[in-house]
């Protein structure tokens, strides 16, 4: 009896240790299905209200893109598409009338639709949450739903080069290239977020986080606008303008135009998207005085020289002669404001000033956390061959390539990036700390902010802090008395078509070139304008440049670019001293509902209704090329076409191309690849 007693005490436990086995393996393939068919069609029922209310993506879905005082520049939302498999339906008219009444559409282009040809039909294309949802509650059998992700820029172009913008959930540009990895939980791959101590869910990649920016939204909007209406009154080309702290290399606003909008960004031309302060190569001028004289400097000390020499660590630097005429010519072509003209006076060796230049940055690019426009060039895809670009895992967070662009000869002109002269400008007046140019502030989850550490590491850029110490001081005996800043410009006249001879040191207000090959407007030729500044004078708390690409400017009059800086560094003085605390969770949604009716408004406004409007030829074959084969196929599914895939890895190629009408086509091929 006890053993029989011990054999039906033993069976129970092994009964409901089965059990819970089964319970694990069952909840294991729900998991596994979960991962790997996220995202496809499924039957549109009812959810009431409570899935509209969560509209916003939370979890482990795309997080949101802030400015340094925790405004929204870019918002993800839950958009719904719906498709419905006709040989499936009960009552087709039943479902064409019910569908074009809450999509206020024509009922005949729906029930066209679902008696044509294919097993598949559209009903809608990312729709609001409000009509999916009304759609879901009708309970149709037959008609089906694909949920869907659908970013949000806020500021339309405000800060578009910076922030980006997205094609099929992947980032191309900008912070959500860039970054693309943390915003959507795909891993960290940057150690200095390893350094911020962010949670093990974001470095490992099974959760994401939101993105602090160091960019202030309001002076960003200011100085975009400033920059447009200067574009526009001297009829430039394109222009630039960048504020920054010298210490840290915080970007604090950056415009480049012209610009575009995040939203819309396929309506836009590559040369809108091109961000010029990390891609255009300047020519840098009469400027280049200024960075030949730290040069000398720089040689001097090194060398352990003394005397009375400009600038000279230990020596007071003698009276720089200011001229005080608007503009003065120092070669053909070539004039500097007067803050500049006692800067020209100084010149080194060609090859000592090369390696002058690449030591404190001036001629360093990719040092910034931003890609260069990667499709800028050619049509916006996600192909395989442009999406390693960056030369880093999944596009994100690698060290960016440091490419130095040498000087062939002695004789050759200076050039860097606006970005990469600004930053060199700061290195020579932040007492020489190494400084590195960057955009991201801080990593947000929740309630928990995590303050990532500048770059170091990627160069060394940085002066000898003597020669810092000497060119403010220069910088302090050319500066407009009173002021309490340091400006100083130059302008490279283009197409010179009789050069003049260049004026001697002591001439000043130079006569422009009498021919610019035609492009003289008014008496103004066509100029390259470069301006750079500083405030405060003793200690600098932010640094400026504006570029403006010909323009037309007189060279004889006071410049218009001046006021900009005037302006705009106060500004960013008062604005680097607001210390803000993140929303709560309440707040937050609270805006974003605001987002939300905005975005759908701004949708109204510019785009055709979500059904099929130009009825069975309407359907397009989508791109998926740089996707992944399980990707691809959750985005092929609802087309009701048989798939071949080829390979494995990432979409190389694709037939039918992208764009093609699927009318009467009812095979995809797909070749995959796998990306080194």
């Amino acid at each position: 009896m006890k053993k029989r007693g011990l054999e039906g005490k033993d069976r129970r436990p092994a009964m409901v240790g089965g059990f819970f086995l089964l319970l694990a393996v069952v909840f294991t393939v729900v998991a596994i299905k979960s991962q790997f068919f996220s995202g496809s069609g499924q039957q549109a029922q009812g959810d009431g209200q409570k899935e509209e209310q969560a509209s916003t993506v939370t979890g482990g879905g795309r997080r949101n893109i802030y400015d340094r005082n925790f405004m929204e520049l870019a918002v993800s939302f839950q958009r719904s598409s719906l498709y419905a498999r006709p040989l499936e339906l009960n009552n087709p008219e039943e479902v064409a009338q019910k569908v074009a009444k809450i999509l206020g559409v024509d009922e005949k282009n729906i029930l066209s639709s679902l008696k044509g040809e294919r097993s598949f039909a559209w009903l809608g294309r990312d729709l609001s949450r409000e009509k999916a949802v009304k759609i879901a509650d009708l309970n149709l059998k037959g008609v089906y739903r694909i949920n869907q992700v659908q970013r949000f820029y806020p500021g339309n172009q405000l800060g578009g080069h910076v922030i980006g913008f997205l094609k099929d959930e992947q980032g191309l540009a900008g912070v959500e290239f860039y970054y693309d990895s943390v915003l959507r939980g795909g891993g960290v791959y940057d150690p200095r977020l390893a350094a911020a101590g962010v949670s093990r869910k974001i470095a490992e990649g099974s959760d994401s986080a939101s993105l602090i920016l160091t960019l202030d939204i309001h002076l960003q909007n200011i100085l975009e606008q400033k920059l447009k209406g200067l574009v526009g009154s001297t009829g430039a080309k394109a222009g630039v303008a960048v504020l920054m702290v010298p210490d840290t290399g915080e970007i604090i606003a950056l415009a480049s135009l012209p610009d575009y909008d995040p939203n819309r960004y396929w309506e836009f031309s590559s040369e809108a998207r091109k961000d010029r302060a990390i891609e255009d190569i300047l020519d840098l001028g009469a400027m280049d005085g200024l960075f030949q004289t730290a040069a000398v400097m720089d040689n001097r000390i090194a060398h352990g020289k003394s005397g009375a020499s400009p600038g000279e660590a230990g020596a007071e630097p003698e009276a720089v002669q200011v001229q005080r005429a608007a503009w003065n010519m120092v070669q053909d072509g070539r004039y500097i404001s007067p803050e500049g003209w006692g800067f020209e006076q100084n010149v080194v060796g060609r090859d000592d000033f090369n390696i002058f230049a690449e030591r404190i940055g001036l001629t360093a690019k990719g040092e910034v956390d931003l890609p260069e426009t990667l499709f800028a060039s050619k049509d916006v895809s996600v192909g395989p061959e442009n999406k390693m670009t960056a030369g880093n895992k999944g596009g994100n967070f690698a060290e960016p390539a440091k490419t130095m662009m040498v000087h062939a000869d002695k004789d050759s002109v200076s050039t860097a990036t606006p970005l990469a002269l600004l930053s060199a400008f700061c290195r020579l007046i932040n007492g020489g700390q190494v400084m590195t140019p960057h955009v991201l502030r801080a990593v947000w989850q929740d309630q928990q902010v995590w303050d990532v550490p500048v770059r170091q590491g990627i160069g060394e850029f940085a002066v000898r802090p003597e020669v810092s110490a000497a060119m403010r001081s220069e910088m302090k005996k050319a500066a407009v008395p009173g002021r309490g800043n340091f400006i100083v410009e130059s302008l490279l006249q283009k197409n010179l078509a009789q050069p003049s001879k260049a004026k001697t040191a002591g001439e000043s207000g130079a006569q422009p070139a009498t021919e610019s090959n035609g492009k003289e407007a008014a008496g103004q030729p066509v100029m390259e304008s470069i301006l750079l500044g500083m405030a405060p004078l003793e200690h600098p708390e932010i640094a400026m440049i504006v570029v403006l690409e010909d323009a037309h400017l007189d060279p004889l009059a006071k410049s218009p670019v001046r006021d900009i800086a005037e302006e705009m560094m106060p500004q960013a003085r008062i604005a680097l001293q607001n210390k803000v605390k993140p929303p709560t969770a309440k707040e937050l949604a609270v805006r974003e509902i605001g987002y939300y009716k905005k975005m759908e408004m701004i949708q109204a406004k510019t785009t055709q209704p979500a059904a099929l409007s130009q009825g069975v030829q309407g359907f397009v074959m989508p791109d998926v090329r740089g996707l992944s084969g399980r990707k691809a196929m959750q985005t092929l599914q609802p087309y009701g076409l048989r798939l071949q895939l080829n390979g494995s890895g990432q979409v190389v190629s694709q037939y039918p191309l992208a764009g093609t009408t699927l009318r009467g086509v009812e095979q995809c091929v797909l070749h995959l690849k796998t990306m080194q």
